[in-house]
């Protein structure tokens, strides 16, 4: 796949339907800790239709969307990760966009327009994006090589599947020479037990968090869940 040329629209409709399809088996665990990018109900939205929107009135480049689907992949090997089902991704999918966003690209907006197109108020967008950067521990940075194999997986998966995507504007995988720096396999998720959440059908080409040290710091991901947290409210075009 050739990350700056590959339409962002197709992209969309690839990642949308892989967390769909995540969705569908995360939503069966038991949600055992509620964080701050909780609802109390599921938007009446869909992944597709979400991104969609914020890539019309807010538009992002293909290396936020994939950066924000590695930040998840992270998010779920933490000691202390949490499932994300449809109750957080909807808040999950803006934040990580505007963080992805603001470290990959020149232009960006802001967070008064995410906050208006993802239909969450201004203050709660600061403090998910803070909350999101304590939880990643602000490992941003994702090496180019890796974030090219991940894309070639995505891609492969996509058109892998029994009923393959159909894309908007791009009929064939082009090839991005870029040194491979790790060996990808795809793994699926028929193999894996139904008690731990699922992130993606890929094997990552890239290094997980190293684990934290134990010293006693200041993290305001760990703070009490506050009480104010509504479901998304609607934005005034």
């Amino acid at each position: 796949m050739n990350i700056a040329e590959f339409p962002t629209q197709d992209l969309i409709k690839i990642v949308s339907d892989l967390l769909d399809s995540m969705l569908i088996t995360n939503n069966q665990i038991p949600t055992t800790q509620i964080t701050y990018f909780h609802s109390r109900a599921v938007p009446n939205i869909t992944v597709l239709s979400y991104l969609t929107r914020i890539h019309k009135f807010a538009p992002f480049t293909n290396e936020a969307l994939l950066s924000m689907l590695m930040y998840f992949d992270n998010i779920a090997r933490l000691e202390n990760g949490f499932t994300i089902n449809s109750y957080n991704i909807h808040r999950l999918l803006i934040t990580s966009l505007v963080v992805a966003s603001k470290f990959t690209s020149d232009i960006f907006y802001a967070n008064s327009r995410y906050a208006k197109v993802g239909g969450i108020p201004l203050r709660e967008l600061n403090q998910l994006e803070l909350e999101f950067l304590f939880l990643i521990d602000f490992q941003l940075h994702i090496k180019l090589p890796d974030l090219q194999d991940y894309a070639d997986q995505l891609l492969s998966h996509a058109m892998s599947l029994p009923n393959p995507i159909t894309l908007q504007y791009h009929t064939s995988i082009i090839s991005y020479n870029l040194p491979s720096t790790s060996t990808t396999t795809t793994t699926t998720t028929n193999n894996r037990p139904t008690t731990n959440p699922i992130v993606m059908p890929l094997t990552p080409p890239y290094p997980t968090i190293e684990e934290k040290s134990k010293k006693i710091s200041y993290h305001p991901y760990k703070r009490p869940h506050a009480k104010n947290r509504l479901g998304l409210v609607s934005p005034k075009d």
